[in-house]
């Protein structure tokens, strides 16, 4: 029987999903939880792989068991099995040719940007603290830019560029509060540290320091053009959520 969990973690504790020799990492961890309530060795399937630090409030990993489960039953397991720093948020069985990354027709990360002066000592390992309020009228345009199909070779590190770097983009935006802001970005792919990457010129921008038409030059992917100046940290990136259709939740 193949079944679907969504999951959310604290990514602090782990070096990221996939699984390493030696390491600890969300995937192992799902892993012998789920093996231990089979009996035999299960293997997981992650939506999306999250670097060392990341967290996730939707992941979703796909995985078969030899035995049938009531739902509900499963979910109470797999939570008993886990750290605290891992959350079960619902359980699904899905048809057997469900594969939680080859299934999946869109991803969406949210980045976390702490505007205020002052951060709450529970809120910052998961927030970038920023000097700019993030309130220009260029970082809507840049956010817009995003949408559609482009080159985001620029974004990623040469090392781990893939030969088409093109990678399409359905939605981009900003959503202010208070004392924070969050980047949510929507796209059908993405590149290997594309989403801090993109985050760190939108703070550039934010900052002054880059204009929006070198940013429009960073998305025709001629990276000879401009210099990469960091990467926004892992503390304030989530993956946010998974689109399949159908939905495996329905």
């Amino acid at each position: 029987m193949r079944y679907a969990l969504e999951v959310a973690y604290d990514g602090r504790p782990f070096s990221g999903w996939q699984k390493q020799p030696g390491r600890k990492t969300v995937q192992g961890t799902l892993e012998d939880a789920l093996s231990r309530l089979d009996g035999s060795r299960v293997r997981v399937v992650g939506a999306g792989r999250t670097d060392a630090g990341v967290h996730a409030r939707g992941q979703v990993a796909s995985f078969d068991l030899s035995t049938s489960w009531e739902i509900k039953r499963l979910l109470r397991a797999v939570e008993n099995n886990v750290p605290p720093e891992i959350g079960i948020v619902r359980a699904a069985a899905v048809p057997g040719g469900f594969h939680a990354r080859h299934s999946a027709i869109w991803r969406e990360y949210a980045y976390f940007l702490w505007t205020a002066s002052y951060c709450y000592p529970h809120v910052r390992p998961f927030v970038w603290r920023v000097r700019s309020s993030w309130d220009s009228p260029e970082l809507v345009q840049a956010c817009k830019a995003l949408e559609g199909e482009h080159d985001f070779a620029f974004f990623c590190p040469q090392s781990e560029r893939p030969p088409d770097s093109v990678r399409r983009v359905l939605r981009a935006e900003l959503v202010r509060r208070k004392n924070w802001v969050a980047f949510r970005i929507r796209a059908t792919g993405f590149l290997f540290h594309m989403v801090r990457n993109i985050v760190e010129d939108l703070n550039r921008i934010a900052e002054g320091k880059l204009s929006l038409e070198a940013f429009r030059q960073n998305l025709t992917g001629k990276v000879e053009q401009n210099p990469r100046f960091g990467m926004a940290p892992s503390s304030g990136l989530f993956l946010w959520k998974i689109g399949y259709s159908p939905s495996p939740w329905e």
